[in-house]
């Protein structure tokens, strides 16, 4: 239950209008004043009694009703959405989380964070299969949001951790051909080289080396000179040096860290690597 005090998030200011510069403050004090009894049922949900939610309930919608053109708005209905979960009042905080998607239908990154506490709600009740459906919405309704690139592997870690490793394999499988196919579409921006550093992590996951390896060198020869590759040259190395046994592939990608990013923050652990290499 803890949990979902973290998964409140912060709407970035890009996505809603903000508040008048010179108000914020105002703004911000008013906002801390309206979640104080919030926060204190977040920290000991099981002994809050029932009228310290109607309190904080009513206080953050009057705050969001006055604010509504402000950022913290829409962090007041999370809130929300939030302290009937923790309560265990699922239905309402659904109805809330429901209520936050029709508002803030344009606001891609609004609706998926909302829908992924819809999933992790059914999940609090124990429904996976509902909370699956809503996860499979999101990738399939906003795959380039925050949520849409992670929900793919939180499933897989889902069934990790229940110990169901047939369902998490294939669930990595599915991850990855979901981001090949992202990737294939978004090449030429910067979501395409991270979306293949997520299938590179998916094989990894499922310790198929080689096809790690591959997407490594996927994102190598279509984003060298595009950014820095210092961290994806290290992984390919530690890959090569500790689960396929290759000396010469792993030097390889150190010398190439060294050479093209000597003031990389990662040299030094490419040095000491070569030279742990070369004792053996």
């Amino acid at each position: 239950m803890k949990n979902l005090k973290n998964i409140i998030v912060v709407i970035l200011s890009a996505c809603l209008l903000a508040g008048c510069a010179n108000d914020q403050y105002s703004i911000e004090k008013n906002y801390w004043k309206a979640k104080k009894s919030a926060d204190s049922i977040f920290n000991n949900p099981h002994a809050s009694p029932p009228f310290e939610l109607e309190r904080a309930v009513k206080l953050l919608d009057a705050f969001s009703k006055k604010y509504h053109e402000n950022d913290l708005s829409v962090d007041a209905q999370f809130k929300i959405a939030s302290l009937y979960l923790v309560k265990k009042q699922y239905d309402k905080g659904r109805a809330r989380l429901g209520q936050i998607i029709d508002v803030y239908s344009d606001s891609k990154l609004v609706s998926s964070e909302a829908l992924f506490l819809v999933g992790k709600s059914y999940e609090l009740e124990d429904k996976w299969g509902l909370a699956l459906n809503h996860y499979k919405r999101i990738i399939k309704e906003y795959p380039l949001t925050k949520k849409g690139f992670d929900v793919p592997l939180y499933i897989a870690q889902y069934y990790k951790i229940k110990y169901q490793p047939d369902k998490m394999n294939a669930a990595y499988r599915e991850a990855a051909v979901h981001y090949k196919t992202l990737a294939g579409k978004h090449e030429d921006s910067l979501i395409g080289f991270s979306v293949y550093n997520l299938v590179a992590r998916c094989y990894m996951a499922l310790k198929e080396w080689d096809k790690s390896i591959d997407s490594f060198n996927i994102i190598i020869d279509k984003y060298k000179g595009k950014v820095n590759l210092d961290s994806i040259y290290l992984n390919t190395a530690l890959i090569y040096k500790n689960e396929l046994k290759n000396k010469s592939g792993a030097r390889g990608m150190i010398e190439k860290l060294i050479e093209e990013y000597p003031q990389s923050k990662l040299t030094n652990t490419a040095t000491d690597l070569l030279k742990e290499i070369d004792k053996k």
